[in-house]
């Protein structure tokens, strides 16, 4: 069975993403993968540039954004069909006009009244506690999301190269066992080749509003597709 790249942020998540949606497609390509899934931050702007660049290449769009809520953790949001990308549209419509252009306040309410067709994955948090814990309120937001999302929720399961990624991926696991919940690998993608490294960071101190010297971890936001 071959891989899927389901976690990609492009250029269309501004100030996150150092790639162009035909290098990312075209990369995706070259390593054999027979889908990709662009996830950009609450936005479906790039969409029509990933469908374009995989009309071009031997390579299926899986249509997708990244939900980043006001009142809980991330949700990666895929469509199934049709009706549930109105669905999804209309959800970031509602969020977009709550807000000035650029931002986009969506809850978890919002999400539940909106989830009808659409699959959903949880973003893990890259870091734990001193226990090597997930925090007791992002277990809490698990449950809730389990209980209100049932079989249409998956977890995320990303390498962070921060030196604990044994750690996380086992507390992913125990938390996938105990809730009942499957586990989805994910590359969390925000360039199309190692070179672009040096530009990733340089949009994430601008966006940060810090230099390169005080970024720290900051900058080890995204890997590249590999």
């Amino acid at each position: 069975m071959g891989y899927s790249e389901l976690q990609v942020t492009s250029n269309f998540s501004f100030l996150r993403g150092a790639s162009h949606a035909h290098e990312l497609v075209n990369q995706a390509e070259i390593f054999g993968y027979e889908k990709i899934a662009v996830t950009d931050r609450n936005t479906l702007a790039g969409i029509v540039r990933v469908h374009a660049a995989c009309r071009e290449k031997n390579v299926k769009l899986i249509p997708a954004c990244r939900l980043d809520l006001l009142d809980g953790p991330s949700l990666l949001a895929y469509p199934t069909d049709k009706e549930a990308y109105g669905m999804l549209s209309a959800l970031l419509t509602l969020g977009n006009m709550r807000t000035e252009k650029g931002s986009c306040h969506i809850s978890r309410a919002d999400v539940y009244a909106h989830s009808k067709g659409i699959i959903f994955t949880l973003v893990m948090p890259g870091l734990l506690n001193r226990r090597f814990e997930y925090e007791a309120g992002f277990i809490s937001a698990v449950a809730q999301y389990k209980e209100a999302l049932g079989t249409q929720l998956y977890l995320g399961a990303t390498r962070t190269y921060q030196g604990n990624d044994d750690k996380l991926i086992f507390r992913t696991s125990q938390l996938s066992d105990f809730y009942g919940i499957p586990v989805v690998a994910t590359n969390d993608v925000h360039y199309h080749d190692p070179s672009r490294r040096e530009l990733q960071d340089v949009l994430t101190c601008v966006r940060e509003k810090c230099t390169i010297q005080e970024a720290g971890f900051q900058t080890n936001s995204g890997s590249f597709i590999c």
